[in-house]
């Protein structure tokens, strides 16, 4: 009978974390999957010689409208009709059509649609129009928002990874699919410390041990690669998020280690209840940071109202 409890016990946990983790993933693949257009432009309509990257998007009047990085995603969402003109025509008559039927004045497109196709034109001419003259220069230039206050400067050969090799660039893309296993195996160490401290049944001290060990070999990893993904700076100039998440996912796989070393102290024979209550402290608030750094990791894709209602 204890060794069907013991079993059942143990069911019951892989159950709990596999809900915890697997059922956010295809919660995750849903939202994404939502929208399933692909985007109206194949150019960056702020910046618009640069081609488009999936990841940044924005939905406006039911059209999905494609950016080349965060930060002309972010000056689009401050004033969309600024960069209206730079989408293809299909796009802007579609718009200018919502506008119509929901009462806006769109006089603008209208005015854009008399006038030769400006992005082409300074295509043609080998250069830039004065509207958007600072959004298309690829040196680093200052910027204001609608506001009028100066912006940090958009540095595309930086934001871009240009200034990194191929190969340093390509390894950075291994990093959002190795985080999960540090995620799920802190997330399970937690709760099987929460179930040891409950049942104190030895089953779960193997558990916690055996998840801490390979979140400790996996986050480290995790870690470096996020640096090759994001590059080696360290503030993010002007993208406080992302330096955010960087320090955020560094902190915690010092922290796993950290963990690892004082777990180690609590094996030995004479070690007192003192290690093992030090030990929680370090593994709970080390799945803390884990939920905190993949609260900034999705904001640097879907902003930071993406849990919102």
């Amino acid at each position: 009978m204890m060794v069907l409890r013991m079993n059942m016990i143990g069911i019951g946990l892989y159950i709990s974390v596999a809900f915890m983790t697997v059922v956010p993933g295809m919660a995750w693949a849903q939202d994404a999957g939502i929208d399933a257009s692909a985007p109206v432009n194949a150019l960056c309509p702020v910046t618009t010689d640069e081609p488009v990257d999936p990841r940044f998007t924005v939905q406006y009047k039911g059209l999905t409208i494609g950016l080349c990085c965060r930060k002309c995603r972010t000056k689009f969402e401050n004033d969309p009709e600024a960069f209206i003109a730079n989408l293809p025509d299909s796009a802007t008559v579609q718009i200018s059509g919502v506008g119509t039927q929901a009462g806006e004045d769109d006089h603008h497109i209208a005015d854009d649609s008399a006038q030769p196709d400006i992005s082409n034109a300074d295509d043609d001419a080998g250069g830039h129009g004065d509207d958007h003259g600072d959004d298309h220069d690829h040196s680093p230039t200052a910027e204001t928002d609608v506001s009028g206050q100066i912006q940090p400067e958009h540095d595309h050969e930086t934001d871009h990874g240009r200034q990194r090799s191929k190969l340093i660039t390509w390894i950075g893309k291994l990093h959002p699919p190795a985080t999960h296993l540090p995620i799920g195996m802190l997330i399970g160490a937690a709760l099987a410390e929460v179930g040891l401290m409950l049942t104190r049944n030895a089953f779960f001290k193997n558990v916690v041990t055996f998840c801490v060990v390979l979140a400790a070999l996996a986050a480290p990893a995790a870690a470096t690669l996020g640096w090759f993904n994001a590059g080696f700076v360290i503030v993010d100039s002007g993208d406080w998020v992302q330096t955010t998440h960087r320090w955020l996912g560094t902190t915690t796989a010092g922290m796993t280690v950290v963990t690892l070393l004082i777990l180690r102290s609590t094996i030995r024979p004479d070690s007192r209840m003192k290690s093992r209550n030090l030990f929680r402290a370090s593994l709970f608030a080390t799945a803390g940071l884990v939920g905190a750094t993949g609260f900034f990791g999705g904001a640097l894709v879907y902003g930071l109202n993406h849990y919102a209602w």
